[in-house]
């Protein structure tokens, strides 16, 4: 993926690069944060630290793996961020990737988690030539998981009590989808 490459743009979302004015946007919802989102965000909610995390982004590409690549989700009808796509690469001959989403509680239950992971998950295979796409999640986060399945991506792990949630053991999931496995899903 390089600079020609981005944003990624569906029915109702554009997937891009953050650009600072969006900080204001990306505060509010972690302010707002219910605990699934806000237990994987990786900034104060304050714009000097948005803008500090985003910028460490801003010469991550796809194609440079051992990377994590953070894109924020844009609302098309109101020019508004109301979350945030990743997708992760460890390893440039395994052509695998994992992929997150987090989404502002306000904008959850209405699709745009699942368009924003399809957009990102197809763009992995279509123009990456990836094998395998994969996503983590705990058993207790159940609205991950059931989008994780939505989508097409099927339970390839189940690790019991790996990690802790709010002081208590909870399990994980890893999902996965294969390249031939999404042909079968055509999402767009």
């Amino acid at each position: 993926m390089n600079n020609n490459s981005l944003p990624i743009i569906t029915k109702r979302i554009v997937i891009r690069k953050f650009k600072s004015n969006d900080a204001p946007d990306i505060v509010e919802y972690s302010l707002a944060a219910d605990f699934w989102l806000a237990r994987n965000i990786s900034w104060e909610p304050r714009e000097d630290s948005v803008v500090e995390y985003y910028k460490k982004m801003e010469n991550v590409f796809p194609d440079s793996y051992a990377k994590w690549l953070d894109l924020v989700i844009e609302l098309k009808e109101i020019n508004k961020v109301i979350g945030s796509v990743g997708i992760g690469f460890s390893n440039d001959d395994i052509k695998q990737a994992t992929v997150g989403c987090l989404l502002d509680c306000n904008y959850q239950g209405q699709g745009f988690a699942s368009e924003a992971l399809k957009a990102v998950i197809s763009y992995g295979f279509r123009n990456l030539n990836l094998h395998r796409v994969y996503a983590r999640t705990g058993k207790l986060n159940e609205a991950s998981w059931k989008l994780m399945e939505r989508i097409g991506m099927r339970r390839e792990a189940h690790f019991r009590k790996s990690h802790t949630v709010r002081n208590e053991w909870d399990d994980e999931y890893i999902y996965a989808i294969l390249a031939d496995e999404w042909k079968l899903w055509q999402y767009d």
